[in-house]
This record gives C-alpha cells, structure tokens and sequence, in this order.
C-alpha cells in the first residue's frame, strides 16, 4: 500500500509485517537494532539501482512497517477503463504472466510438488496511512484501531505490464532490455552473499521506460561470499519457478536456483508462455519453446535459455556467465 510523507508529501510504498507471522528462517540479527526480519536487514545493505530502496522502519507491538520507494506506472486497468483509453495508464509491451500459486502446469503432481515452509505474512496500509514519521517519533499505533476501507492503487509490476498488452509478450529488444537489468541486479546480489529466492514477473515493478526493479526480499537468504555458498533443504518461492532439483526435492543451492529462474523469466518474456509443458518436463530440463506465430526466437536467446535451465545445478551456467552472453551484450 501507499503513504506520504507528512513534511515532504512524497509518496512511498509501505509493507505491514505481521510480527507474530514472520517464519524462524526469515529472522537476522542486526547489530543496532537487535532481531528484525531478514527483508528488513537486507534492504538496508542494498544499493542498487534495480532494488527498491529502503527508507525508513517502524514497529509497534503488532507490526514492522518497511517504507520503501514507490516505482513503476500503473498498468491495471478498472472496468471504465476497459470502455475508454486512459492516458494515465502507459502503454503495455506484452508478455504472459505467472500466477504466485501456479505449479508449471495444471495437470501437477503432489509428487513433484516442492515443500514451501509457510511464507511471511504481510498486512496493506490504508492509502495516505502514513506509518511514522521519519524524524524517530513514535508510529501511528493501529492497536485497537479500525481501519476504513483501503484504497488500492493500480499495480505497477511486470506481471500487470504484460496482462494488459495485446501481444503478451516483449519483443526480443523489450526483453533483452528487462532481462539485462535482473540478471545485473542478481550478480550484484551473488556479489554480497544474497539470493532473492522468487524473482518473478510480480516481484519486479516496472515503469514506462521499462526500468524494472527488485521488491520483496521476505524470502532471501545471505551467507558470506567468501566461504562455499551452503545447501538448503526448503522451498521458499513460486512452483513455476522452482529448478529440478528443488522439484526432485534434493538439497540444493540458492544461486544455481536462482539461475533457473531467470531461465523461466526468459521464456515468458520473449514467448509468453513457460519453457516447460509439465513438472516432469521441468525435471528432466525437457524445454518445449512455444515460439509466437510469426516470431521466430534468436538462437544466442534460445541457447542462453537452455544453459540457464541446465537440469544439473553444477553444469547450470554461472551468473557472471550469463551476464557476459552474446545475447545480452549484443545491441
């Protein structure tokens, strides 16, 4: 949901963490401030311009209030603007979009079903709600108070940019362009030790000019960069997402996962559809590429592709890899 600023009228987006709700994983020791939740600590450390930048946090005995930048356009459009243009609403590239609960297909099996330990819960603020103030003054306590009805402001992720274009999809510049920006924030991030661990189309706000950024880091992870990055044995992001072995349900690692996604990301963005046309599919890297009619894909984005979703995580193509690729460093 959305604030202002009291003094500076600026309008910021703000994330209502329910305290009591916030997984035994997703918790991080900061040494000012004590135990805050991993997303908290982490936007601390971030500077990049492809994250959301934090700005200011609050508490109160119920809830963590995150304030962070407001970026992207508006691409949701009410049932009026379905009747009319609105010049408010930019124009959509395109590109099919992934539901945050869809497995790779509607014909999943529990068996291949990855286990996801239960997520951080999160609670909206009302628009022009505004948390605290950025002075260190006390928040607004919202014990006992009983919000009016909240007013949500269109979406400005990349997952609404393309539901509302006619083509669902990016052309392969479009695409090139919002794919370079992820994979740089994602080698950025492997630079720090840091894993997003569910980069998606919902997970990344996007403005007119196709400037996308990183938001939601609840279910991150940091290690130090310097030491062998460690295995994990739970699933903490999207079902269309997850990489083979999180799906055979075998410990794996958090970057070569990461790698896959951006595979995923990859396919959607110049086809529109997922890579793969089952879980089983996913599992054996068996990619089905769907290509629009008329469209035929490049075969340097194909290849990258392919190496991103490399069945096996120690073969899988490494991020500094996929950053040099002669697709992405192609104009």
């Amino acid at each position: 949901m959305t604030a202002r600023q009291r003094l500076s009228r600026r309008e910021v987006a703000v994330k209502f963490i329910i305290k009591d709700k916030v997984p035994e994983h997703a918790w991080m020791d900061d040494e000012l401030l004590g135990r805050l939740p991993t997303e908290v600590v982490l936007l601390q450390k971030i500077d990049h311009e492809n994250v959301v930048k934090f700005l200011d946090f609050f508490e109160d005995e119920l809830y963590y209030y995150l304030v962070q930048e407001l970026h992207g356009c508006p691409w949701q459009k009410s049932e009026e603007d379905t009747q009319k243009t609105d010049s408010t609403l930019a124009s959509t590239p395109s590109l099919s979009p992934s539901l945050s609960q869809r497995s790779l297909s509607e014909r999943s099996t529990d068996s291949l079903e990855p286990k996801t330990p239960p997520p951080t819960e999160s609670c909206p603020l009302s628009a022009d709600k505004q948390a605290g103030n950025s002075d260190g003054s006390k928040p607004v306590n919202l014990i006992g108070y009983c919000r009016p009805g909240i007013t949500r402001r269109s979406s400005h992720d990349l997952f609404e940019c393309i539901e509302q274009s006619d083509e669902k999809r990016l052309s392969e510049s479009q695409a090139r362009q919002v794919f370079a920006q992820v994979v740089d924030v994602v080698c950025y991030l492997d630079s720090l030790g840091i894993a997003h661990r569910d980069i998606k189309d919902e997970n990344l706000v996007i403005d007119e000019n196709l400037k996308v950024k990183l938001i939601d880091f609840g279910s991150a992870c940091i290690c130090d960069p310097s030491k062998p990055r460690p295995f994990h044995t739970q699933f903490y992001g999207t079902a269309a997402y997850a990489s083979s072995e999180i799906l055979l349900r075998k410990r794996y690692q958090a970057g070569p996962a990461e790698i896959w996604t951006l595979g995923v990301l990859l396919s959607y963005l110049l086809t529109g559809n997922s890579p793969f046309p089952s879980p089983r599919a996913a599992v054996e890297g068996r990619i089905v590429i769907s290509e629009p009619p008329g469209v035929h894909l490049p075969q340097e984005a194909v290849n990258l592709m392919r190496r991103c979703l490399d069945p096996n995580p120690f073969t899988r193509i490494k991020i500094q890899k996929v950053k040099e690729h002669p697709w992405l460093t192609s104009s």
